[in-house]
């Protein structure tokens, strides 16, 4: 995903240091560019995180793979993803681009045997996603997708709290991410399109439903719409008049497993930005979490409270902290968390989550969204 001016500055060349741990993954990173997701999130946070380790760089140019791998200390770079997928000291693969190049990448990287881990959205569409599930699924390739946001450990804990009863019986919910108005240069207008999946259907939307569905349960049927409600806009950098395609307000009620119900409010032109909250209500208390962001890239705090009692901060257990030593708040302090997780369920001989099998069913749920906001009607999941 693409979150620019809401996420962390690179970090100084200092942090980046080798990895001492006996067998780590090597990794390799496809998408380097400076201004990019992979420069912000992937190559600090495979650094910072534990059982992992830069095996190289792969770019669409000799060039900026050197000055990449120069950069981040990758000692191997390749201009083609050919020769990369052709290196033995490779065995996984993180794709790091814009959403069009996911398909393509990720289905050649599975089809040389090798392990791949692709931000969200996994692909363009359904299709292409399903495709990349069965492919991984058929030849028994362990794969994650970039929902980092799973990985934050109050998101985690607050899943922890839900199951163990902390609050009774989960009756219903409310999520939100309100964010800012998001601008965007002429060399970027992909991100003004829907059909690139982009915009807050496909983002902010997407990642707010996979907490929801992480901490609670899946949705079973929905009903809701996508729009664009400020569609005229001009480039940040020549002035030039755009129209918006891509849905900038999502809003949508859903039925979960389980008979919970609740709502998800999504909005990238609020200013000021109220940031992310997600609300759960229990037959005996409440469970708060909030971040002033993107709850994958901003701190969370968490909150609980008792009938006729007030909201109080919860503690985070210091175990779920591990994985990274990224500050809170950078963009790859749940990336590294989630390749770590990788890692150790790779060496423990079980299932890393979220796959491509769990990507694939989060698309779905977009689909039924959109049928939703189309047909104005509730839409079996």
């Amino acid at each position: 995903m693409d979150s620019a001016g809401l996420l962390s500055p690179l970090p100084e060349r200092s942090h980046l240091r080798p990895k001492s741990k006996a067998s780590p993954l090597r990794v390799a990173v496809v998408g380097a560019s400076p201004d990019g997701f992979g420069a912000r999130a992937h190559l600090p946070g495979i650094h910072a995180a534990d059982g992992v380790e830069l095996a190289a760089i792969c770019t669409a140019h000799d060039e900026t793979a050197k000055s990449a791998a120069d950069l981040w200390n990758a000692p191997r770079w390749y201009g083609d993803l050919d020769a990369l997928l052709e290196d033995e000291e490779v065995d996984l693969v993180t794709v790091a681009v814009k959403p069009r190049a996911h398909h393509p990448i990720a289905k050649a990287v599975l089809e040389a045997g090798k392990m791949v881990y692709c931000e969200w959205p996994l692909a363009l569409n359904t299709s292409e996603a399903g495709d990349l599930a069965a492919l991984a699924a058929d030849r028994s390739i362990a794969t994650g997708v970039g929902l980092q946001g799973r990985w934050v450990p109050a998101l985690r804990h607050l899943r922890d709290l839900v199951s163990s009863g902390s609050i009774g019986r989960p009756i219903s919910f409310y999520a939100s991410q309100e964010l800012p108005t998001f601008y965007i240069a002429a060399d970027r207008a992909w991100l003004a399109r829907e059909s690139e999946a982009s915009g807050a259907l496909f983002v902010a939307s997407a990642h707010v439903t996979d907490a929801v569905r992480f901490v609670l349960s899946e949705p079973e049927a929905i009903v809701g719409i996508r729009t664009t409600l400020r569609p005229d806009d001009t480039f940040t950098d020549t002035g030039e008049p755009f129209r918006w395609e891509a849905s900038d307000t999502v809003s949508y009620l859903a039925r979960l497993a389980g008979g919970v119900i609740g709502t998800v409010n999504v909005s990238n032109i609020t200013d000021p930005p109220k940031g992310f909250t997600l609300r759960i209500l229990g037959d005996e208390g409440q469970l708060v979490a909030t971040a002033p962001g993107y709850y994958q890239f901003t701190p969370v705090t968490l909150q609980a409270g008792k009938p006729g009692g007030q909201l109080e901060t919860v503690d985070i257990p210091a175990h779920l902290w591990g994985g990274t030593d990224l500050d809170e708040g950078h963009a790859g302090a749940n990336v590294g968390r989630s390749l770590a997780a990788f890692a150790s369920a790779l060496h423990g001989g079980t299932k890393f989550e979220p796959d491509f099998a769990q990507g694939l069913e989060l698309h779905r749920i977009i689909d039924a969204l959109i049928e939703s906001s189309d047909s104005q009607a509730w839409v079996d999941v």
